[in-house]
């Protein structure tokens, strides 16, 4: 093998291991908006005594809440995002 050819070969496997490396990054699933800030959500609403463990941006103007409810179980809610209002269903 020349050097030329053992250059060509290291670039490559180069190349290949950094695009592998930097797929996850590209690959990954963005879900909403990239300003939705879940853990702000799940503050306030614990704060207004809504037991919130995860939110997420289900319309610009709406979010859902998995809430823990008063029996114990998990169910999820709808809230208006500026209000942080209750979506009646």
């Amino acid at each position: 093998m020349t050097n030329t050819s053992k250059f060509a070969a290291l670039a490559l496997t180069a190349v290949v291991a950094l695009g592998s490396v930097a797929t996850p990054v590209f690959a990954a699933p963005t879900n909403g908006s990239p300003n939705f800030d879940s853990d702000f959500y799940i503050t306030q609403l614990r704060y207004d005594g809504v037991n919130a463990i995860a939110a997420d941006e289900v319309t610009p103007s709406v979010f859902r809440a998995t809430v823990i409810a008063a029996d114990g179980h998990t169910v999820f809610e709808f809230f208006d995002r500026d209000s942080l209002q209750l979506i009646k269903q």
